[in-house]
Order: C-alpha cells, then structure tokens, then sequence
C-alpha cells in the first residue's frame, strides 16, 4: 500500500469547510420550499381524511342510534298491534258465542214449544180414540175372546 492510498483511505467523507454554510441553506431553502408545495398540502389531505372518516364514523353512530330507537318503536307498535288484534278477536269471538247461544235458546225454546204442541195433539188424539174404544170395549173384548178361544161367539 502506498503512502498516497492510506492518506486516501484515512480523509473523511465530509469536509467541514466554508461549503457548510452553503448545504445548509440549500437545505433550509429545500425544507422551505417542500414544506408549501409538498408537506403542508399532503398534511391538509391528512387532516381532511381523518376529519371525514372521524365524521363518517360519527354519522354511522348517529344513525345506529336511530335505527335501534326506530326498531324499539317498531317492536313496541308491533306489539300494541297484536293486542289490540288479540282484544278485537276476543270481542268478536264473545259476540259471536252469544248471538250463537241466543239461537241456540231460540232453538231450544222452539223445540220445546213444538214438543209441547205435539204432546197435547198427541194426548188429545189419544182421549179421541179411548172415548171412540170405550164404547166398543165390549163388543172387541167378545170378538177377542172369540179369536182366541176359536169359537163364535
């Protein structure tokens, strides 16, 4: 190794000369430069991506609430619904049972009479016949006898 390729291997990368001052505001001037073309309009993207997820997330909040309080109230007049239909079927179901327990005592009263007026046709035909027998009783019981006995009478 020669003399001028170990002083060569042993300089320092950066030389800290009067050109630092000169990086330095090509840096500073850079960092200027970037920050208003590139960095405040990509941290204004930012913030206006997270303002409209945190809002999306608040609207879907919102109208999860709404939702589950319109479900509630769905559920709640499902059920006045049902028991309003419950308490109209039993009124209509009570009126039904008693118009059909009036036919059935018209039915029954009907029967009744008619059973009635049968009985004393019944009753007045059978007086009919015992009064139109009582005067033949005499006359039959001979011809009966006679029938049985085998003899003329």
């Amino acid at each position: 190794m020669t003399i001028s390729s170990a002083v060569l291997l042993a300089a320092p990368v950066v030389d800290i000369d009067g050109t630092i001052f000169i990086q330095g505001g090509i840096f500073l001037g850079l960092m200027f430069v970037l920050q208003q073309v590139l960095f405040k309009p990509w941290l204004e993207v930012q913030a206006a991506r997270a303002e409209k997820i945190d809002g999306a997330f608040a609207l879907a909040e919102k109208l999860e609430l709404q939702a589950n309080e319109k479900e509630s109230q769905y559920a709640a007049d499902l059920s006045a619904a049902r028991e309003q239909a419950m308490a109209t079927r039993s009124s209509s179901r009570k009126t039904k049972e008693a118009e059909g327990e009036e036919l059935l005592a018209a039915a029954r009263k009907e029967a009744a009479d008619t059973l009635a007026r049968e009985k004393a046709r019944l009753d007045e035909e059978a007086a009919k016949a015992r009064a139109a027998l009582d005067g033949r009783i005499d006359e039959l019981a001979s011809s009966i006898t006679a029938k049985v006995l085998g003899r003329g009478a």
